[in-house]
């Protein structure tokens, strides 16, 4: 299974470390161009590599974690997901004052699901900070768990 990473902030590189730790490949994206990630994805060769929206948007299975205001524009030039899970790691909350965007009483999933057409959608990480997404999930004696 392939994996691809739309936008390598700060969910989407915990995302990454968290695969990379594992044993796990993946692509990793943003907006600008797969060079402004290369350093990063050299920390974490062999598994993460850098990758264009288009090529981290082709995996079957991709985590989406744009910023609100930005995420039409991110995937609006996509091509229908044909059925690929989509993960939606987004809140509609603009930083930096983390002003609730006004959503007209529909729920921000079912939003972003109109954006990626054909998708299966699954909304997941959103509820975390990074540290704990690319962390060991056996800190502290317990054993996190994310459904």
């Amino acid at each position: 299974m392939s994996i691809g990473i739309i936008r390598g902030g700060e969910i989407g590189s915990a995302f990454a470390r968290a695969l990379a730790r594992n044993g796990i490949s993946a692509t990793i994206s943003n907006s600008r161009s797969p060079d402004t990630l290369q350093d990063f994805a050299r920390e974490l060769t062999p598994y993460i590599t850098a990758g264009t929206v288009r090529e981290a948007a082709r995996a079957d299975l991709v985590l989406v974690a744009v910023p609100w205001s930005k995420l039409a524009q991110a995937l609006a030039m996509l091509p229908d997901w044909a059925g690929r899970i989509v993960i939606d790691a987004n809140n509609p909350i603009e930083r930096p004052l983390f002003k609730p965007v006004e959503l007209h009483g529909r729920l921000s999933t079912e939003i972003f699901a109109g954006m990626v057409r054909g998708a299966r959608v699954v909304k997941a990480f959103n509820h975390l900070p990074p540290h704990l997404i690319s962390g060991d999930p056996r800190a502290e004696g317990g054993s996190r768990v994310l459904f």
